[in-house]
């Protein structure tokens, strides 16, 4: 029961105005008992009031996550709203966000909610508008000025780290029947043979590492080509789905740059599927690679395709590569051994093209 007895002292503390306190309890209660609705809500219920958004949303998710009920016996109508959003009723979740503007109109976060509703349902002059409001009340709120950037074709270097974080950590349940099923993504199931077909000599690789593993749809057939194979994503709750296969050596939470440079290890094989796409400027993860990897270790990694030289933020949120920025990335540290051009995954009725590299380090 020591979940609770931290549960009530957050509260404790958070009637006493030391929100910093309570954030501490509710953290502790939620790592004795990973899914305390109670403490998840009150995480994120102090985290908004204290402006710590992304926080205070993604605790929000995880209470509707974990008891979607939570949300119907609950007074707080922004749990309604994430329910009804996450149940394709986007409508009504904007009908209940109005009604919470109304009464909270220098609220930022309920301008990034609606934004995203009106994203979702193809209204991008809505959308914009409403981004705009956000940053408006709150000028350093990094989620809506990157929805703006996309909208808008304002290409940044890259995300911010929250917004792949929040985004993989609401994807984590769904992830594997919505990627395989209705995308049809079949690169993690392909990858393997790719692999072998360019470095036949080798049956087996010493160490290999998943960057942005997600849930691990890659990994069991990495497994099959690797003594020890570790993995690595920004997302915790993708990392808590990877570990129920419990097919990996090691999994590590963090971003893939931070990662590789605190655990200072050398691998012989890199792979790096649909993780470029979230990034603009590739040239830390480059970088990164080639200072723990062996001579002659393989970098494995897809990107959406672009024809204009350089990179390019796309409106769906993801970047865009040219294979000239590609090869100047990669020029006086690696040498291409193979590139073949790929269908992704589906976007509506329409294919998204790709590009798988195999780079040998030199």
């Amino acid at each position: 029961m020591k979940h609770k007895f931290y549960n009530i002292r957050g509260k404790r503390y958070a009637k006493l105005g030391q929100l910093d306190a309570a954030i501490i309890c509710y953290e502790k209660a939620i790592s004795i008992k990973p899914k305390y609705v109670e403490a998840h809500y009150n995480l994120g219920f102090t985290h908004h009031k204290l402006g710590q958004l992304d926080e205070a949303i993604r605790s929000y998710k995880k209470v509707v996550a974990i008891n979607p009920a939570y949300a119907e016996t609950h007074n707080n109508q922004i749990l309604t709203v994430i329910y009804f959003f996450s149940n394709g009723q986007v409508p009504d979740a904007i009908d209940t966000l109005k009604l919470l503007i109304k009464d909270s109109p220098d609220d930022a976060l309920l301008f990034n909610m609606m934004g995203g509703c009106f994203v979702s349902l193809g209204q991008i002059d809505m959308a914009i508008k409403n981004y705009e409001k956000a940053l408006n009340l709150y000028p350093n709120y990094a989620i809506p000025q990157h929805m703006l950037n996309s909208l808008t074709g304002n290409t940044s270097k890259e995300p911010p780290k929250e917004y792949v974080k929040n985004l993989f950590d609401d994807y984590a349940e769904k992830f594997d029947d919505s990627l395989v099923g209705g995308l049809q993504y079949q690169l993690p199931f392909i990858i393997k043979d790719i692999i072998q077909k360019t470095s036949s000599s080798k049956s087996k690789f010493l160490k290999t590492i998943d960057l942005g593993c997600g849930t691990g749809l890659s990994g069991k057939d990495l497994r099959e080509i690797s003594k020890n194979l570790s993995g690595v994503d920004i997302s915790e709750n993708m990392i808590s789905k990877a570990k129920e296969l419990n097919i990996y050596d090691n999994l590590f939470v963090g971003d893939i740059v931070e990662v590789l440079s605190s655990v200072r290890e050398k691998y012989d094989l890199f792979v790096a599927l649909d993780v470029l796409i979230y990034v603009g400027d590739v040239e830390s993860i480059f970088k990164v690679v080639r200072e723990y990897c062996h001579r002659e270790s393989l970098f494995v990694f897809s990107i959406e395709v672009q024809e204009e030289d350089g990179y390019s933020l796309l409106k769906s949120s993801r970047y865009a590569h040219s294979d000239s920025y590609i090869m100047n990335q990669a020029s006086g540290s690696f040498v291409l051994i193979d590139s073949q051009n790929v269908r992704l995954r589906k976007e509506g009725n329409n294919w998204i093209n790709g590009k798988i590299y195999i780079f040998k380090a030199s």
